[in-house]
């Protein structure tokens, strides 16, 4: 049976899954929704049935699932409608603004017996899946240490994530989510994190560099460079020191090095369309197999990247290392609900 999809914001983001989803078989995207009529023209090119209210679209468009890519700020309330409305939901990062937002959209999906799903693509690099199996079954040996880069120039003060009250912060909520997400991946758990914000070189209201040093899984170190200013040159993305051997994941080639011997690509590029194919499929294969099939995030994976985020915040005012939990929920239960706690 075709899954029929619609798509909720098609900014960057969203133009990525519209151009992606067409490559999933057993999916039809028939219906759009953006405020941009340039954008509603671009889909309606397509054959596309076009929205410019999310609620018409819930409320006119037969749908069996959604892509959510609109701005951070509105994702809880629009996918709580949608799951509502028994839809399966793939959202894109961050899930939410704090957690206690992602833990309401996630007893929604409990509630209507219904996917929320995390886009965390990065998941479905096959590079990056191959260095999860060389950890874990102990090839690199013990890991000892590992970065996370996500660094790269871009104007931001004409985008929206620039503006704290639609993104909840700057490039840490931004390319943080994906760092996080990524250690988890490979070590288990986001435990403690320590942030220290970059010298600004964009005239912004947000963030735009920090590192972030991090402890993860059983004990593991390592750091996030995340930057929307700073050119690094480098080629991988994320490397990971092991007592017996170093890998490189990176944009053009993986390759790995074993100690005593000379480096061995084992890898090709990144694919970004392809990771979101492979993504979708999964959001599709998940969605209609009552539950046989199991999502590649857990529950409690997407609110510990949540958490992760507000930990790294809550870094920069207090300047040491604070504990990844669920503070940010029991918080937001005797303070009220609003949009994001103010955020450097």
């Amino acid at each position: 049976m075709t899954m029929r999809i619609g798509i909720i914001g098609l900014g960057r983001a969203g133009s990525v899954h519209l151009e992606s989803w067409p490559h999933v078989r057993g999916a039809d995207v028939v219906a759009v929704c953006d405020p941009s009529s340039a954008a509603r023209k671009r889909a309606r090119e397509l054959g596309i049935r076009v929205y410019a209210d999310p609620a018409a679209m819930l409320e006119t468009a037969k749908l069996d699932g959604v892509t959510i890519a609109t701005p951070p700020a509105d994702h809880a309330e629009i996918a709580i409608a949608c799951l509502d409305r028994g839809l399966h939901v793939l959202c894109e990062k961050p899930l939410a603004l704090t957690t206690w937002d992602a833990l309401a959209m996630l007893k929604a999906a409990a509630r209507n017996q219904r996917q929320l799903l995390l886009a965390t693509k990065f998941r479905h690099v096959p590079e990056l899946a191959a260095a999860r199996e060389l950890i874990a079954g102990g090839t690199l040996g013990d890991p000892v240490a590992f970065e996370v880069s996500f660094c790269s120039p871009v104007e931001m003060s004409k985008r929206w994530n620039s503006q704290r009250g639609i993104a909840g912060g700057g490039v840490i909520i931004d390319n943080g989510c994906h760092a996080f997400d990524i250690m988890s991946y490979l070590f288990g758990s986001v435990t403690r994190v320590q942030t220290n914000l970059h010298r600004p070189l964009q005239k912004i209201g947000v963030e735009d560099g920090a590192t972030i040093q991090v402890r993860a899984g059983d004990g593991v170190v390592g750091r996030a460079d995340v930057s929307w200013s700073l050119s690094t040159g480098r080629n991988s993305y994320v490397k990971v020191h092991g007592s017996l051997g170093t890998i490189e994941i990176g944009w053009r080639e993986t390759r790995v090095k074993y100690l005593g011997k000379d480096w061995e690509t084992i890898g090709g590029a990144y694919d970004k369309i392809d990771a979101h194919r492979r993504m979708q499929t999964c959001f599709v294969e998940t969605s209609q197999s009552g539950g046989a099939t199991p999502p590649w995030i857990s529950t409690v994976e997407c609110l510990r990247t949540v958490a992760a985020v507000e930990a790294a915040y809550r870094s920069v005012h207090s300047g040491g290392w604070e504990w990844v939990d669920m503070k940010g929920m029991r918080q937001r239960r005797t303070t009220g609900r609003g949009r994001a706690r103010k955020r450097a």
